[in-house]
């Protein structure tokens, strides 16, 4: 896979995991949804789909992926 391409694919799920935990974050402000575990579990999701983004694009980049 081109580097760009998984540049481009982790940047988007980086800030769909930043959009989805402020939205949820936000809803909890305002009583909008319930503390629960269901709640605390889709922070936990997304902040491990985050650092996973994060580590493929470090991984990708120290190993020296090139562009085709």
């Amino acid at each position: 896979m081109r580097a760009t391409a998984i540049r481009n694919i982790c940047f988007a799920i980086c800030i769909l995991c930043i959009l989805g935990s402020l939205l949820l974050g936000i809803a909890m402000i305002w009583d909008w949804v319930k503390d629960s575990d269901f709640i605390h579990k889709s922070f936990m999701t997304l902040g491990a789909l985050f650092l996973a983004s994060l580590l493929t694009l470090s991984v990708a980049k120290k190993l020296g992926v090139k562009d085709e």
